[in-house]
């Protein structure tokens, strides 16, 4: 627990971070820090984004540090410039995401009980989708512009909730995939040509299997080649 010193300090140090972007946005700022927008930095939100994954997926724990810290940069300078166009404040952003968690752990704040990390997966999910329904919009949309390893993640686990016992039946999943998998061999072996969809259901179904052991596909690709192609 950090005391309150040690508290006040970090706010304070977040202060810092916004008194810069106010300074760089400011008249006698940076030319390049006023001339952005919300849709030109949106690009280097991403960019931060993966240089931050990528630090911790390799333990550089000096880079975490940095790379969060740009990642934090690019947030609150986005919220800036829509406080700018007094289109919502930091302020807002703050009570919109406390207000989300608190709601979507009602085993931690409400009486809800959840005792394993899937109980509370399904609870959330619930609970958003009882979000979207009262609000009258549709399901958020799964980003297209997320890595397709990730996507599938994202997708298939969307699916688990729906219609759970397709995806989230294990021996049905695995003779699926072993079939999907020898057929495909035959065809290689064979010198059939092979389609990318088929590649590409084969790929969604390691993706599933992972998923049920507890993995992101994504996060194993990236440990397999961090293992064999290590610098």
């Amino acid at each position: 627990m950090s005391t309150p010193e040690i508290a006040d300090n970090r706010w304070e140090k977040m202060r810092a971070i916004w008194e810069i972007i106010d300074r760089l946005r400011g008249e006698s700022g940076c030319p390049w820090d006023r001339k952005q927008t919300p849709e030109s930095v949106q690009t280097y939100l991403i960019e931060e984004a993966h240089e931050a994954a990528a630090a911790i997926r390799e333990g550089q724990v000096q880079e975490v540090a940095e790379e969060l810290g740009d990642l934090l940069f690019m947030a609150l300078f986005l919220i800036h410039l829509y406080e700018e166009k007094e289109l919502f404040r930091l302020g807002d952003v703050s009570d919109l995401i406390c207000d989300k968690m608190i709601r979507r752990h009602p085993h931690v704040f409400a009486d809800a009980t959840a005792e394993t990390a899937q109980e509370v997966r399904d609870n959330w999910e619930k609970i958003k989708a009882g979000e979207k329904a009262a609000t009258g919009k549709a399901s958020g949309e799964i980003p297209r512009s997320l890595p397709a390893l990730m996507r599938g993640y994202r997708m298939v686990s969307r699916l688990s909730h729906e219609d759970g016992y397709r995806w989230n039946d294990v021996k049905s999943q695995v003779e699926e995939f072993a079939r999907n998998s020898t057929a495909l061999s035959k065809q290689l072996m064979d010198g059939v040509p092979v389609s990318s969809v088929t590649f590409g259901k084969l790929l969604l179904g390691l993706v599933n299997l992972a998923r049920l052991q507890g993995y992101q596909a994504e996060t194993c690709l990236h440990d397999c080649l961090l293992s064999l192609f290590a610098p």
